[in-house]
C-alpha cells in the first residue's frame, strides 16, 4: 500500500504539477482570497449564531444545522446499489469500509440517478437540475464534439459552497467527469489525470489526503471521483466462477473491493484526525451497470444505453456524526437531484436563490419529518440522446424509446418505442403492459411530455447560451462509450 502523502504514480504525474499549484484565488468574480475567505466565514458563523439566538440555544435536538462542516462527496462511478453490503443483497463482501461508514449515518434504499452514463448524471448531481435543463443531454457522439453551454443563472455545488466561504477541491479520474464537460466550475483546484491509470482510486486518495491536510481551519468541499468499478475490470479478488454471469459479477465486485479498500484509508484518516465528526460525508454513484440483467445490442455488460433500473438505481449514504443519527436504512425515495439541497441544508446554506429541482432530505435524515411531496423519478439522456426518457411513480415505470439513427453500437438497441411496467409483479421491468393498462400508459406519456416542455422552458429562463466546441472523443472512447463493436454473448 502506498504512503498517505506520496505523490501519485506516473499516470498522474502530468496533472499533479498544475493541480498541486492550484488556481489563484482572487476576490473578484466570486473567488475569495485567503483574508476575504476568513472574513466571509466569520460572517457566516456569526449569522448562524444570531439566527439561533446563541449556539447553546440551538440545542442538540433533531431539527438542526451546523454551519462550517466540511462536505466530502464521493462518487464511485458505475456502482449499483445492490452490490453494497448494507443494501442487503451484495453477491460478494466487497464493501466492508463503506458499510462501516454507512452505519454511522443513513442510507437511502431507493435512490435514482437522472441518467445512465457519467456526464449528464454527475452534472445533475452537482446542479440539482435535470439533463435537459443543464444541457448535457445530447447523444454520446455529439457530446464528444460539443458541450452545451451551462445555464448562466444556474450554479454548481462547488460554486454555491465557494460563495459561502468553502475552499473547493476536486480529485477526479477525468473522462466523463473531466473539465471538458464543465465540471471544473467553482473549484479552486481540479485534478484529472492525463490518461486513466490502472488504479485511479489509490493515487486519488493519496492526493485527496494531501490536499485536506493543507488546511484544517477553513471549511472544505472535496469532490472525489473514481472509475475503479468501471470497465475494464482489472482486479481478481473473488473467485470468478465457471459461467459468464458469475465471471462478470466477480470481476465487478473485485474492482469494487479495491475501491472500498482505498476509500477505507480516507475514512480512517478522517476518523483519526477528528475531521469526520465535523464533516458531512456522502457516498454515491452516478449510475449502475448491466450485469447480464438484459442483453441489448449484444452487450451483456455495459451501461448508458437504456433506462431500466439496473442502470439508474444507485447507493446514497449520508454520514454526519452528531448531526445525523445512526438510523440505518431509509425507505424514503431519493434522487441524486436531492443531494445539493440536502447538504446545503445540513450546513445552513439557503438554496432560495439557486435554481434547483431536488428536495431537501434533511428532515428524513434527522428523523423529524418527511420530504414532501413524494418525488416523480424522471430519467433521461442515455447515449441515444434526449428523445429517450423514463418516469417512475408509485408502482409503475414508463419508458419512452423512439428509434434513433446512429452508427454507434447503442444505435442497435431494440426496445419498444413506449413501454409500461408494473413493478408490483415485474420488478425487473421485463413485461410491457401498456396495452392492458392503456389509461395509465397515456397518463404517464402525457406527464413525460409535460416535463420535457417545462424543462425546456426552465433552460430558456435560466439563460443558456450556445454550445461550445469540445474534444472529448478520446476520453469517451477509452471508457467504451464510442466506436466499440458489440461484445459477444457467451
Amino acid at each position: 500500500m502506498r504512503g498517505r502523502y506520496n505523490e501519485p504514480p506516473s499516470g498522474f504525474r502530468a496533472g499533479w504539477d498544475s493541480a498541486a499549484r492550484g488556481r489563484p484565488a482572487v476576490a473578484a468574480g466570486g473567488r475569495l482570497g485567503s483574508s476575504d475567505r476568513r472574513d466571509r466565514i466569520r460572517t457566516i458563523f456569526a449569522s448562524a449564531l444570531i439566527g439561533c439566538g446563541l449556539l447553546s440555544a440551538c440545542g442538540p435536538g433533531p431539527d438542526r444545522v451546523e454551519p462550517g462542516r466540511d462536505i466530502i462527496l464521493i462518487v464511485i462511478d458505475t456502482l449499483r446499489a445492490d452490490h453494497v453490503g448494507v443494501y442487503g443483497s451484495a453477491p460478494h463482501p466487497a464493501t466492508p469500509e463503506i458499510d462501516r461508514l454507512a452505519r454511522r449515518g443513513g442510507w437511502f434504499t431507493e435512490t435514482w440517478s437522472s441518467a445512465p452514463w457519467t456526464p449528464p448524471s454527475i452534472m445533475s448531481l452537482m446542479t440539482s437540475l435535470e439533463p435537459s435543463v443543464h444541457g448535457l443531454d445530447l447523444e454520446g457522439d455529439r457530446l464528444a464534439e460539443m458541450v452545451p453551454a451551462f445555464p448562466t443563472a444556474g450554479s454548481t455545488m462547488a460554486e454555491v459552497l465557494r460563495s459561502n466561504g468553502y475552499r473547493t477541491l476536486a480529485v477526479t479520474a477525468g473522462g466523463g467527469a473531466g473539465e471538458v464537460f464543465g465540471f471544473g466550475r467553482g473549484f479552486d483546484r481540479f485534478f484529472q489525470p492525463p490518461d486513466r491509470p490502472s488504479t485511479d482510486v489509490e493515487a486519488g486518495v493519496d492526493l485527496a489526503l494531501e490536499w485536506l491536510e493543507e488546511d484544517r481551519t477553513n471549511p472544505t468541499f472535496l469532490f472525489f471521483h473514481t472509475y475503479e468499478v468501471h470497465q475494464p475490470n482489472t482486479h481478481e479478488v473473488f473467485d470468478a466462477g465457471a459461467d459468464p454471469v458469475s465471471k462478470a459479477v466477480a470481476a465487478y465486485a473485485s474492482d469494487l473491493s479495491v475501491a472500498d479498500h482505498h476509500l477505507g484509508r480516507l475514512f480512517a484518516a478522517l476518523e483519526i484526525s477528528g475531521r469526520l465528526d465535523r464533516s458531512v460525508v456522502v457516498v454515491t454513484s452516478d449510475h449502475g451497470e448491466n450485469l447480464y440483467d438484459r442483453i441489448l445490442a449484444g452487450r451483456p455488460v455495459d451501461h448508458g444505453h437504456h433506462l431500466h433500473a439496473e442502470l439508474l438505481r444507485v447507493p446514497l449514504v449520508v454520514v454526519a456524526p452528531g448531526l445525523i443519527p445512526a438510523g440505518g436504512a431509509i425507505a424514503e425515495p431519493a434522487r441524486l437531484l436531492d443531494v445539493l439541497p440536502t447538504v446545503c441544508s445540513l450546513v445552513g446554506i439557503s438554496m432560495d436563490e439557486t435554481p434547483h429541482q431536488g428536495r431537501d432530505l434533511r428532515p428524513v435524515l434527522q428523523g423529524w419529518g418527511s420530504a414532501e411531496p413524494a418525488p416523480e423519478i424522471f430519467s433521461w439522456a442515455p447515449l441515444q440522446g434526449p428523445s429517450w426518457s423514463a418516469l417512475r411513480t408509485g408502482d409503475w415505470t414508463a419508458i419512452e424509446s423512439p428509434a434513433v439513427s446512429s452508427d454507434q453500437w447503442w444505435g442497435d438497441v431494440v426496445v419498444p418505442p413506449f413501454a409500461l411496467y408494473d413493478r408490483t409483479v415485474d420488478p425487473i421491468e421485463a413485461i410491457d403492459v401498456s396495452r392492458e393498462h392503456r389509461e395509465i400508459a397515456v397518463a404517464m406519456a402525457s406527464r413525460l411530455a409535460e416535463r420535457k416542455r417545462s424543462n425546456a422552458a426552465l433552460r430558456s429562463e435560466l439563460g443558456a447560451g450556445d454550445a461550445i466546441a469540445a474534444d472529448a472523443a478520446d476520453a469517451l472512447r477509452a471508457l467504451g462509450y464510442l466506436d466499440r463493436d458489440p461484445a459477444p454473448v457467451k
